[in-house]
């Protein structure tokens, strides 16, 4: 599958058009995405089975804190949230996202749980500067010691679908360097397709248990 551009230091970016996100307005192709992983059932089984046992084993903790009377104690249910954020975390950017979502819904999330979710605005980790480097180097076709005069050795801030670094250009302007994480386009559109088929699947079941 093409690989979607990893590298930027403006605020726009270009995507191939067979891309699974059309390149005119970054618009979701739901066609493409169906067309791409229905040919690939160990992936998508693969992704699942790691989905389901990521939270099969919270629900099992959650289970045996009630079993032993922990249930209500709030060391327990910040442990409880703190393993929920690890797992969202764990899973990437798709669940990171609904993360972020739910850690701004008081209405819906207790708040031990929030104050755990809220870490995913700006608290997530790193990935590897080699890997960083890497993206650079293959998008710019050059080292990145090439491009610019200074890049910081370290990201200043990383987000759910990257990381950015500090750099100066050897015209002497100062840039923000945006680079997307590892597999990003793959794992999103893999998370969404699995998501689509389980409510397709959601709503044929309970369409058939309509009355007549």
């Amino acid at each position: 599958m093409p690989q979607q551009t990893r590298t930027t230091t403006a605020p726009t970016q270009s995507v191939p058009p067979s891309s699974p996100v059309e390149s005119e307005d970054w618009r979701y192709n739901p066609e493409l995405v169906d067309r791409l992983y229905k040919n690939r059932p160990f992936a998508v089984l693969g992704r699942l089975l790691t989905i389901v046992t990521s939270f099969l084993s919270l629900l099992l903790h959650i289970w045996w804190d009630k079993v032993t009377g922990q249930g209500k104690n709030p060391v327990a249910q910040k442990k409880q949230a703190d393993h929920l954020k690890g797992i969202l975390t764990k899973l990437g950017p798709t669940y990171i996202k609904i993360g972020q979502a739910l850690s701004t819904r008081p209405d819906l999330v207790p708040p031990v749980y929030l104050s755990e979710l809220t870490d995913l605005q700006d608290q997530l980790p790193t990935f590897p500067n080699e890997i960083a480097f890497r993206f650079i180097e293959e998008e710019l076709g050059q080292h990145p010691s090439a491009v610019y005069a200074e890049i910081s050795p370290k990201p200043l801030a990383a987000a759910s679908l990257g990381q950015v670094y500090q750099g100066r250009l050897k015209t002497g302007e100062r840039v923000a360097i945006k680079v997307q994480r590892p597999d990003l386009e793959q794992r999103i559109t893999l998370d969404i397709f699995i998501m689509r088929a389980i409510a397709d699947g959601c709503k044929k079941t309970l369409n058939r248990s309509d009355p007549i």
